[in-house]
């Protein structure tokens, strides 16, 4: 089946919006909610929420859901609780009475390309990737291969079972992390051939690639619905080496000082279907001027948080329905990476809680 995404149309048919935030939306109903995982959840679904609720002319009305083991989060929107029996159906059930649906989850597991294709089939009108997309994207190693084939710079990558140990002919130091996980989750530095973490034979399999260095950061873009990208941000990430494991701290919005965006931009726009909001790690080393693309994240990230602090309340969520638009309004699209970077600076903990906050210079 050919993905088509959904047309959005002028107000006012467009009524609703479901945002569906799986950590704390109840996609982990029934399971442990790890508290980290939750608060970057909630901090994402808050702000993308209450920026749609900003909308000018309060033209949108906006449905969250929400574990109905969490305490009330009340706000802009209409909260949907969502518990252990029926959150499938539940869920499916919101996605088609709304008119448009906005996914959030990791690529963890399959979560992501899963929920996807769940709500695809459901009828739901996604403003988000397709699942064509999200698997590719989901799959470092795939992802890797296809950036490589493409002539854009990204660590040679291998898959390896830590059980049957490490090859001899890599490049040390390494970085061993999940081919399907999100953010640094189980992201291990390995120094040396036999210097390996105590918890490093938990992966069943995983991707290696010799360590980069120089500054981890991170891009954000809006793709339209014609595939267009719109950068909005470049981020410097916070990323630290605590027990041989990586740990994201955070980040600035935007980062200080000009990176090459030619591999970035090549990057986003060699993936078919990625769609909405859409974020890349990079690592840049500024005095080679070198960019090694890391991963895509065919989601909303943690940087979020930020941009919309930036902008204007409602300007990034007007801006993205208008990228949803045929043709998209590019009105609504143009300058926005240049209004970020008027609105100042923001610094954020992994968990999106807004740090500092630094006002433009006059």
């Amino acid at each position: 089946m050919i993905w088509k995404p959904t047309v959005v149309t002028p107000s006012p048919s467009v009524r609703s919006l479901l945002i569906y935030e799986w950590i704390t939306g109840g996609g982990l109903a029934g399971s442990p909610i790890p508290s980290s995982m939750a608060n970057e959840g909630t901090a994402m679904r808050r702000a993308l929420a209450r920026d749609f609720a900003a909308i000018p002319g309060g033209r949108l009305r906006v449905v969250v859901t929400l574990d109905d083991r969490l305490s009330d989060d009340p706000g802009p929107w209409i909260i949907e609780p969502i518990g252990v029996v029926d959150k499938a159906d539940r869920v499916a059930c919101l996605a088609r009475q709304c008119d448009l649906t906005l996914l959030i989850a990791p690529e963890t597991s399959g979560i992501l390309v899963h929920q996807t294709r769940m709500l695809e089939a459901a009828g739901a009108r996604l403003i988000g990737s397709s699942a064509e997309a999200v698997e590719l994207a989901g799959d470092k190693l795939a992802l890797a291969n296809h950036l490589s084939a493409r002539g854009i710079p990204t660590p040679p990558s291998q898959a390896v079972r830590p059980s049957d140990g490490l090859p001899r002919e890599a490049r040390y130091p390494a970085v061993l992390k999940p081919i399907d996980g999100a953010g640094s989750i189980d992201t291990y530095l390995i120094p040396g051939l036999h210097e390996t973490p105590q918890d490093f034979f938990a992966l069943e399999q995983a991707l290696l690639q010799p360590y980069i260095s120089g500054q981890p950061m991170s891009a954000t873009f809006l793709v339209d619905l014609h595939g267009r990208s719109w950068l909005l941000a470049i981020a410097s990430q916070n990323i630290v080496v605590s027990g041989g494991r990586f740990a994201y701290r955070g980040g600035r919005i935007p980062a200080p000082g000009p990176v090459d965006l030619v591999p970035i931009r090549k990057a986003v726009d060699s993936v078919a279907g990625l769609r909405g909001l859409v974020g890349l790690d990079f690592v840049w080393n500024p005095s080679m001027r070198d960019v090694q693309v890391l991963e895509i994240n065919p989601r909303p990230t943690t940087s979020v948080v930020g941009i919309v602090r930036l902008l204007s309340p409602g300007k990034l969520a007007s801006a993205w329905l208008g990228a949803w638009k045929s043709p998209p309004d590019s009105i609504l699209l143009e300058g926005l990476a240049d209004e970020v970077r008027a609105g100042g600076a923001i610094a954020f903990d992994a968990a999106g809680t807004i740090l500092d906050r630094e006002e433009a210079a006059s």
